[in-house]
């Protein structure tokens, strides 16, 4: 259940009013009243109010197991501070044993009762003030991390069986519609929020973007996406039940009334072994077949992401866009490669009817001799799970766009602050390009973009607008015999 969103009120100081030390309200919801579970101070001396553990939707317990959210959030007496849940908020979670991420590796933890959202408000804004909203969507491989856990409960489901697909994007499409509805309440202003993520949250921003063909409204107006991490599948009910019945397998279950009625801990320890499985993904999620993690389910993601926005199918009114990623994303989270077989089997997850010839040309992207394959296939990832996707999007959005590259992780503190302050500016300014003065441009026209690198932030264009890696991959993709 990705719904454990947090959510931040911009605290740039120059859009506040001059303020004197006060407490900070009880926020009236209707359903539950809410004070702060603590009060933290900046550097600077702001104070900031954690209203935590808010509700946004039914617990996703009995049978709303594997549904959409359910909203209204059920209704608490007394007042809420959020202090009983301090230790109990997070979704069950597990790390996969091989995951790059020393220390956690192989634990699990959480619960099921899960569906809340944290909010932080700066002293002395109150209802009314209007100022301009965050709200992130974290990341994880769409299995653990903190207030975005989802693994078996929010990516698993059949076709063929009476349950939702895609569960956890919709729970982060119930978070947002809940920060439209009642950040109001908190002083934020409705019709200036921008939703922002990392990877895995990311890639739902990206999902939303194109969500029901780029029909309705979305409860956001800009959108921050850091590293879209999402593999372009597009036909995959096959596939899709197979990590449905791997997952009846490992509860020992023959149906989903079993899965229903299993007991939390037995529920916990089958999302663990599931997410153990040996994964054939291709990148971006864990688990057997395609991965636990989103696809296309014909409703709501009607196809894969690059795919929907190269057509034209995404939401034209979200106002402006910031889309980057990392050189070399897949770098660590690509299996061994040592063979040209083993590069086809890489290849062939993400399309398994590939032909000798299209892995040919695929491998020809990549100008490596043979006995550095594994660059080959880490570059192959990045490529196809996190720069085409960020490509994709600031493509679609043009003259809206930031974009944004960081060549390698980064330590130069002035140079973490210039990006903070960017990403300050975007979440309250506008994107006018007679704005723009600076390092920081419009991506249309000319694929421009900024790389954020050792030496400093500068001015270049798109790398994977001046390589034809990503077009390749999307032809690819859309080819039918490929059966993406």
């Amino acid at each position: 259940m990705y719904s454990d969103i947090l959510l931040f009120l911009s605290t740039i100081s120059c859009l506040l009013p001059t303020i004197t030390a006060q407490t900070f309200p009880q926020i009236d919801l209707g359903y539950a009243t809410h004070t702060p579970t603590f009060i933290n101070t900046t550097k600077s001396g702001t104070k900031i109010g954690l209203y935590n553990n808010i509700r946004f939707a039914q617990p996703p317990t009995g049978a709303h197991r594997f549904r959409k959210p359910v909203t209204p959030p059920p209704h608490e007496d007394g007042t809420q501070d959020g202090r009983d849940r301090l230790a109990t908020s997070d979704c069950v979670s597990s790390v996969n044993s091989q995951a790059p991420f020393p220390g956690i590796n192989g634990t699990t933890w959480g619960q099921e009762d899960c569906l809340f959202l944290n909010v932080w408000v700066p002293e002395g804004v109150r209802e009314g003030d209007n100022v301009p909203v965050l709200h992130w969507l974290h990341g994880s491989a769409f299995a653990f991390g903190s207030k975005d856990l989802m693994g078996l409960y929010g990516w698993v489901s059949s076709a063929h069986e009476d349950m939702d697909a895609n569960v956890g994007l919709h729970d982060g499409i119930a978070a947002l519609e809940w920060t439209k509805k009642y950040v109001s309440r908190f002083g934020g202003d409705p019709d200036n929020i921008t939703v922002g993520g990392q990877s895995a949250g990311a890639a739902m921003i990206a999902m939303m973007l194109v969500g029901n063909g780029g029909n309705g409204t979305l409860p956001f107006q800009k959108a921050f996406l850091s590293s879209p991490a999402l593999m372009p599948r597009r036909n995959v009910t096959e596939r899709r039940q197979e990590v449905y019945d791997r997952a009846l397998q490992a509860a020992n279950c023959s149906s989903l009334a079993c899965l229903r009625n299993a007991t939390p801990s037995a529920l916990a320890a089958t999302n663990k072994k599931v997410l153990d499985l040996p994964g054939g993904s291709g990148g971006g999620t864990f688990g057997p077949g395609i991965g636990i993690g989103p696809f296309p389910d014909g409703k709501y993601l009607l196809d894969a992401v690059p795919v929907m926005l190269q057509q034209g199918h995404y939401h034209k009114n979200v106002q402006a866009v910031m889309s980057g990623n990392m050189a070399a994303e897949g770098f660590g989270m690509t299996s061994e490669v040592s063979t040209y077989k083993d590069f086809a089997t890489l290849v062939r997850r993400l399309v398994p009817g590939a032909s000798n010839s299209t892995v040919q040309h695929i491998r020809d992207m990549y100008p490596y001799p043979d006995s550095q394959l594994q660059l080959v296939a880490n570059t192959w990832t990045t490529d196809v799970v996190f720069a085409c996707n960020a490509r994709a999007v600031a493509k679609a959005y043009g003259n809206r766009t930031q974009r944004e590259g960081v060549g390698l992780p980064v330590e130069n503190v002035s140079l973490a602050r210039q990006f903070q302050s960017e990403v300050l500016k975007f979440t309250t300014g506008n994107l006018k390009q007679d704005n723009r003065t600076d390092v920081w441009t419009l991506y249309a026209p000319g694929a421009k973009m900024v790389n954020v690198t050792l030496d400093g932030i500068e001015q270049s264009v798109d790398p994977w607008a001046k390589k034809p890696n990503c077009e390749i991959i999307l032809k690819t993709v859309m080819e039918k015999s490929n059966g993406a």
